[in-house]
C-alpha cells in the first residue's frame, strides 16, 4: 500500500520536461552538475590535446577545417582613426614596423598575423593558448599544457588547472611548467596574470580554462578517419587480380595452365590471356563495389557533422553539394557565425596594441596627439572582407543601397576587403593627378549597360 501510494505521488510531482525521465531507450539524465574545469583537468585535458593534435597530423579534413576557420576569423588590418592625419601614418608605420618576426615574437620566428594565426589554432585544437608579455615589447606564447597544477598551492589559494584565481573568479597567477625529455613536466614559476593574455573557448560563465569546441567532433573525425583508412585498405586488395577458377571436367582446367603441383598459373601480366574452357569450367574475378554509395553517403553525414563543431557548412568539404544560391546562403549563415569568434580575437588584439603603444609612449617613440590619453586611441582591427561573386550585379545592388540610405561606402568598404573608403578617395584623387600630368584622360564613371535594339535581356 505505501509503496503504490509513493508511486502515485511520484507520478503526479513528476517534472513535464521528457528530457529527463528515465528510459532504457536512451542514457539516463544526470542531475550531477560540476564546475566545468572539473569536468576536464590533469591528465584528462592533456589526452584531450593530444588527441586533437594527433588528428591534426594525420587527418586531412580537421586540418582542412581549422585552416578554413582560421582564414574567416583571423585576417584583420590595423588602422588608426584619431584626427591627426600625422599620427596615424606615424602609429601605423610604428605598428606595420613592429610586426615582423624579429620584433614581436620573442622566438623570431613569426610575424604578427601569422602569431595571431596560431594562436587562434591553439585555442581552438587545446581550448586555449596564452600570451607573456615580454621585455622590449615582444611576445611569447605558452601552449595550453604548459600550464597545469603548481606543485605546492597554498593552503587558502584557488587553482583550477593550474590558474590561480580570486574570490570573485578572476585570473591572478598562471602556473608555467616546461616539458622534459621523457615526456613529463617540470614546474617552472608562477606568472602574474597582469603580464599574460588568455585566450579561450568559454561556454560557460565560472568557466577558467578553455576547452575545445572540437571536443564534441573528435569522436566523428576519428571514425571517419579510420572508416576511409578501412576502406582504402580493402580497396588496394582488390586491385589484385584474384580469379576464381571451377572445373566440371574430368581432366581439370586446360593443361597449358596447370603447373607440376596440380595448381593454376595465369600470367594477367603478359597481355591479354585467351581462356580455353571446357564443358563445365567456369572462371570468375573477385571484386566488390567499395566502398558502396550508402558507405559513403554515411561517411559525408559523420563528417558534415563533425565540421559543424566549427559552425562550417557542408558544401564547404563538397562544393557540389549545392547550387550558386545555396552556397551564398550557406555563406552568408556562416560568416555571421564568425562575428561572435572575430570579437574574441580582436579582444585579444586590443590588449596586445594597448600595451605596445604604452611602452612606445613611455619609450619617447612616439607622442599622443594634444589633449589625447592612451585610453581614447581610437584604433581598429578591420577583418578582411570577401570580395564580390558577381560584381556586376553586386555592385550594382550596393550602390542602390547606398543611395537609399540603407547601407554607406565606408561599410561597404570594410566588408568587400577592398581598402578604407578614405584611402581609396585618396588614392583615386592620386591617379587623377598622374593622369593629368600626362595628358591622359581617366574617367571613374560606371557607364550604363548598352542595349542592341531587337535584342531581349534575356539574349
Amino acid at each position: 500500500m505505501l509503496k503504490a501510494a509513493t508511486n502515485r505521488l511520484s507520478k503526479m510531482f513528476a517534472s513535464g520536461y521528457d528530457a529527463i525521465a528515465s528510459s532504457g531507450k536512451r542514457k539516463s539524465a544526470s542531475a550531477a552538475i560540476r564546475h566545468e574545469d572539473n569536468e576536464l583537468k590533469g591528465r584528462d585535458r592533456r589526452k584531450m590535446i593530444g588527441t586533437g593534435q594527433s588528428l591534426q597530423r594525420n587527418f586531412a579534413i580537421l586540418a582542412w577545417a581549422i585552416r578554413k576557420h582560421l582564414d574567416y576569423c583571423t585576417s584583420f588590418n590595423f588602422q588608426m582613426k584619431t584626427e591627426d592625419e600625422e599620427f596615424n601614418t606615424e602609429a601605423e608605420r610604428l605598428w606595420a614596423e613592429w610586426s615582423r618576426p624579429n620584433n614581436c615574437d620573442i622566438a623570431g620566428r613569426h610575424n604578427f598575423p601569422k602569431f595571431i594565426r596560431m594562436l587562434e589554432s591553439r585555442r581552438v585544437l587545446d581550448g586555449d593558448c596564452f600570451i607573456l608579455k615580454r621585455s622590449l615589447g615582444r611576445m611569447q606564447a605558452i601552449e595550453a599544457d604548459r600550464i597545469q597544477q603548481p606543485p605546492n598551492p597554498g593552503k587558502n589559494e584557488t587553482w583550477f588547472n593550474g590558474v590561480k584565481v580570486n574570490q570573485n573568479g578572476r585570473a591572478t597567477a598562471y602556473a608555467l611548467h616546461n616539458r622534459s625529455e621523457n615526456g613529463g613536466y617540470e614546474f617552472s614559476r608562477n606568472l602574474t596574470a597582469s603580464n599574460v593574455v588568455q585566450h579561450a573557448c568559454y561556454e560557460r560563465f565560472d568557466q577558467v580554462r578553455g576547452i575545445s569546441p572540437l571536443a564534441a567532433a573528435y569522436n566523428s573525425f576519428q571514425d571517419s578517419y579510420e572508416i576511409v583508412d578501412y576502406a582504402l585498405a580493402k580497396l588496394k586488395v582488390e586491385q589484385l587480380f584474384a580469379m576464381v577458377i571451377t572445373s566440371a571436367a574430368q581432366d581439370g582446367y586446360g593443361d597449358h595452365t596447370k603447373t607440376a603441383d596440380g595448381s593454376y598459373d595465369v600470367d594477367f601480366g603478359k597481355g591479354p590471356v585467351k581462356l580455353e574452357m571446357d564443358p563445365g569450367d567456369d572462371a570468375k574475378f573477385l571484386g566488390s563495389d567499395s566502398p558502396g554509395t550508402a558507405t559513403q553517403e554515411f561517411i559525408h553525414t559523420v563528417i558534415g557533422m563533425a565540421i559543424k563543431s566549427l559552425d562550417l557548412p557542408f558544401n564547404f568539404f563538397d562544393e557540389s553539394h549545392t547550387n550558386f544560391f545555396g552556397s551564398r546562403a550557406a555563406w552568408l549563415l556562416y560568416d555571421r557565425s564568425c562575428d561572435a569568434k572575430r570579437d574574441d580575437v580582436r579582444e585579444v588584439l586590443r590588449k596586445i596594441a594597448i600595451w605596445r603603444f604604452q611602452l612606445w609612449i613611455q619609450d619617447g617613440v612616439i607622442s599622443l596627439p594634444s589633449g589625447m590619453r592612451l585610453g581614447d586611441l581610437p584604433f581598429f582591427f578591420i577583418n578582411k572582407g570577401m570580395p564580390w561573386w558577381d560584381p556586376a550585379k553586386e555592385i550594382k545592388g550596393d550602390l542602390m543601397a547606398i543611395n537609399a540610405g540603407l547601407d554607406n561606402p565606408i561599410r561597404q568598404a570594410r566588408e568587400r576587403g577592398r581598402g578604407e573608403y578614405e584611402d581609396n578617395i585618396k588614392q583615386i584623387a592620386k591617379a587623377k593627378q598622374i593622369a593629368d600630368a600626362h595628358g591622359v584622360s581617366v574617367s571613374f564613371d560606371v557607364q550604363p549597360d548598352i542595349v542592341v535594339q531587337g535584342e531581349s535581356n534575356e539574349e
